[in-house]
């Protein structure tokens, strides 16, 4: 196409247009640094009094963050005694019941429980810690007995209250000593009985321990308690499990008799750890009891391990822990769990409290002033370089704008000559060469002219761009459903190997840089070479469909995958050992249900074995997960087939049989 030239002969419009855009800077230059100076002068004013507010606004927020967070800390840490107090209180219920009525256990098999030592004392029979199947086949263990020698005779009521506290703590342990250390009840004839299955202490507990003789056992004794209160022990370091304890027990009479109490051992080592390593962000914590005891504190812990777990305040010797006691004795009493923050002007220093529901605790964080001050500071700072922002984005906007309406349009309007003397029509209207089309002026007018001049090319050449952008966007949809199906196994509709592959990666990626943990199942359909070839191929291919499709019911929340032949692998989100336990156990059951009909397995119908891990370590090696897996499926086929089998390290616990399978 042939362009001709609207220039006259002899201009020269260019350089016009650049003198007369030389003007145009100096004035746009004068106008913004005026407008710069007061800017500075504006901003210095209100900084100085939006610091001041900004700081006292940052410290009340800081402190309402730490008032909540110190909430927090204080319900997960009550919770934990409000659990062992009602546990206590149902066995207590439980052992009643049982004792008050004459049809429970009229006679006894005494000796069948307790066995008679050339010590002089009696213990529970050690079967019972190992392991026993009771007369409904449930096996029973981790429980011990100590009856010392220094006990009054073993008469019929005696040896019958002996046999109901084993089988009252053998009911209720199992359900309850998981979030606690153990659980026990002891007698007041110098007995104990307790279900601690990491520590077999009736067993090993010294022939002349006389625990009637010792403070926590004696505070529970009726001469000792006329009130029959329960009780909270001081915290104390248990030697037998290398853990800070603390003791609730609770005695249990029945028509004025002292039948026996019922404890808990509820372990703090987590919670003196969390004091230990010091508080939140340079703040430090400590626990303190009612009575002046203090219970844990960083500076203090060779001295309270020496202690027996407290010291008194009056006696530690630090002016400031008795200042921070006698501010919170002082303090007017609030309802457990609620926690309030004051200042300590003797100290500096902001103490946070709140009492913890059970031994009488309070959990004290202390916050220096100074540490308040550098965060308010800090928070204040942050808007001032906000403010800062904003300024420059102000003598910014001057700027632009002084060059839009003054420089910017004679630039414009150059560009756009130049274009339009060459025949470049379609930048001109595209918006390529910017132009005040908006202005109500000449030179809008003008800039309105270009464009109309350009029209008909812009419209072509939109219209071509959309087409481009249609089939761009066709292609990548088209791209996404390919890289969909290359993940998809093309029997069964599960997502085959490579896509196990990669999401297996994935996950130990999550495990290793943010901690989500996750089990590992692999599933294999028991004798299914048999089943093909009694009954066919195609058989044994809808057989394969519908199993993958009840897995992926069953474990909603797991991604399935065909991993090879008659294979399936899962992925499970979960963050204990029982939750995967339990899911993939009723999978082995839902497939054993469906009742496909399999004449040359040896349960006459389809079934499926598992083997599972619990992938909750950061560091694990995605290979030895793989053949820890794969182990516990062959444990689970030699077991019998049609059940799972969970695998643990270092052993393989072989679980009971499904139902499905009974």
């Amino acid at each position: 196409m042939q362009h001709f030239s609207i220039v006259p002969p002899g201009a020269d419009p260019l350089r016009d247009a650049d003198e007369a855009a030389g003007k145009c800077r100096s004035f746009s230059r004068a106008i913004a640094l005026r407008m710069f100076v007061f800017a500075c002068i504006a901003t210095a004013l209100v900084a100085a009094f939006a610091f001041d507010f900004a700081a006292r606004q940052a410290e009340d927020t800081l402190l309402s963050d730490w008032n909540r967070d110190i909430e927090r800390r204080a319900r997960y840490e009550s919770d934990r005694f409000t659990r062992a107090e009602t546990a206590v209180d149902k066995l207590a219920a439980r052992f009643v019941q049982s004792y008050a009525d004459p049809a429970v256990l009229p006679s006894v098999d005494f000796d069948r429980y307790f066995a008679h030592r050339k010590d002089g004392t009696v213990r529970l029979r050690r079967a019972f810690y190992s392991g026993i199947r009771d007369e409904t086949g449930v096996v029973r263990s981790g429980v011990t007995g100590f009856v010392a020698r220094n006990r009054p005779s073993l008469d019929e009521e005696l040896r019958r209250r002996l046999v109901l506290t084993y089988e009252t703590v053998a009911e209720f342990g199992p359900g309850i000593a998981g979030d606690f250390s153990n659980i026990h009840a002891s007698l007041p004839e110098n007995a104990l009985i307790i279900y601690s299955p990491g520590e077999p202490w009736g067993l090993e507990a010294a022939s002349d321990l006389d625990m009637t003789s010792l403070s926590v056992l004696a505070s529970t004794l009726q001469s000792n308690n006329p009130a029959r209160k329960p009780r909270w022990t001081g915290l104390y370091y248990d030697s037998t499990v290398s853990k800070w304890t603390v003791t609730y027990q609770k005695p249990v009479d029945l028509k004025g008799r002292h039948l026996i109490n019922s404890s808990i051992d509820v372990s703090m080592t987590d919670l003196l750890q969390t004091i230990m390593e010091n508080g939140p962000d340079g703040a430090e914590d400590l626990i303190l009891s009612k009575d002046g005891m203090l219970v844990a504190y960083p500076a203090a812990i060779d001295e309270l391990m020496r202690n027996a777990g407290q010291i008194s305040v009056d006696k530690f010797g630090d002016a400031r822990i008795l200042e921070i006691y006698r501010t919170l004795a002082a303090a007017a009493p609030r309802p457990a769990g609620e926690a309030s923050i004051v200042y300590n002007a003797e100290i500096h220093a902001y103490i946070g409290s709140v009492e913890l529901a059970g031994p009488g605790w309070w959990m004290v964080t202390v916050y220096p002033k100074a540490l308040v001050n550098e965060k308010a500071v800090h928070a204040a700072g942050s808007i001032m370089l906000l403010i800062a922002v904003l300024f420059a984005a102000f003598i910014v906007t001057v700027v632009v704008v002084l060059r839009t309406s003054v420089s910017g349009p004679i630039h414009k309007m150059t560009r756009a000559s130049r274009r339009l003397a060459r025949g470049d029509y379609e930048a001109v209207y595209s918006g390529a060469v910017d132009l005040p089309v908006d202005r109500k002026d000449e030179i809008g007018a003008l800039a309105r002219s270009f464009q109309q001049m350009a029209r008909q090319l812009g419209f072509t050449n939109r219209r071509l761009e959309n087409s481009v952008r249609q089939r761009t966007i066709e292609l990548e949809l088209a791209n996404e459903q390919l890289q969909e199906l290359s993940r998809k196994d093309g029997l069964t509709g599960a997502l085959n190997r490579r896509a196990f592959d990669e999401d297996l990666a994935n996950a130990f990626a999550e495990l290793n840089t943010r901690g989500v943990p996750f089990a590992l199942s692999l599933f294999d359909v028991d004798c299914f070479k048999l089943y093909n070839d009694r009954y066919g191929h195609a058989a044994g291919d809808i057989a394969l469909r519908t199993i993958v499709s009840e897995i992926e019911a069953a474990l909603p929340r797991a991604k399935v995958y065909r991993y090879g032949g008659e294979e399936i692998a899962a992925i499970l989100p979960c963050t204990t050992i029982d939750d995967a336990n339990a899911a993939v156990r009723a999978t082995v059951h839902r497939i054993a249900g469906l009742g496909i009909e399999h004449r040359d397995s040896p349960h006459g119908r389809v079934t499926i074995s598992a083997g599972t891990k619990l992938v909750d370590t950061p560091g694990e090696i995605p290979t030895s997960v793989m053949v820890a897996v794969d182990e516990a499926l062959y444990a689970a086929k030699r077991g019998g087939r049609n059940r799972s089998v969970f695998a643990t390290d270092p052993a393989f616990r072989l679980k009971p049989a499904d139902p499905a399978s009974d």
